[in-house]
């Protein structure tokens, strides 16, 4: 029973897994003022859909849709379709529907090794202080940005950082999706068949 359990779990997940590809741009793109077409470069060798992109490798797609930036500071998002890819060999046209969404970062070691200490000390301070007294992290983003000065005048920037890390920052709307030639992404691979 156990065997036949693992396997059913195995197999679902595997059906909705994705593929991540580690992309270049090769050209500017912008949510708000969109081109119907796209093109980047692979950094790291990727499988998508059990094709093998080799580093150097281009990818060409076609705008599928977008999500324009919501309240409670939800970016844009951005889907393609990869319509073909070129490496030394050639153009290659890709048959199947494989949709990319686009994604700044991905959650894999590497990204997890990027979180700076800082960052997660203030977390767990916020959350630990928080659970013993009401309002204790508001107290923490406080002094953070009081110490960071982004400002360049310390109670401004206190308070700056208050109003960032509160609930009532979550009036703003989101970004949209602006990629500049030469930044790194991720491309979040799906097939819709």
């Amino acid at each position: 029973m156990k065997k036949f359990l693992f396997i059913l779990i195995f197999l679902t997940t595997s059906a909705f897994a994705s593929d991540k590809i580690h992309l270049q741009a090769l050209q500017d793109y912008n949510s708000s003022n969109p081109n119907e077409t796209f093109s980047a470069q692979v950094l790291e060798t990727s499988v998508m859909d059990n094709i093998v992109l080799l580093e150097g490798d281009k990818i060409n797609c076609v705008l599928l849709k977008i999500k324009n930036p919501k309240r409670a500071k939800i970016d844009a998002k951005v889907y393609f379709q990869i319509v073909s890819y070129e490496n030394p060999r050639g153009l290659h046209e890709i048959s199947k529907k494989l949709t990319a969404k686009y994604a700044k970062r991905v959650l894999n070691k590497e990204e997890v090794k990027n979180i700076p200490p800082k960052k997660v000390a203030k977390t767990a301070l916020s959350i630990a202080g928080g659970a013993v007294v009401e309002g204790f992290s508001y107290g923490v983003s406080f002094v953070d940005g009081l110490i960071t000065n982004e400002e360049g005048n310390r109670l401004k920037s206190g308070a700056k950082q208050v109003y960032d890390d509160s609930f009532v920052s979550y009036i703003e709307y989101g970004q949209d999706v602006d990629i500049k030639t030469g930044d790194v992404f991720y491309f979040i691979i799906k097939s819709d068949e």
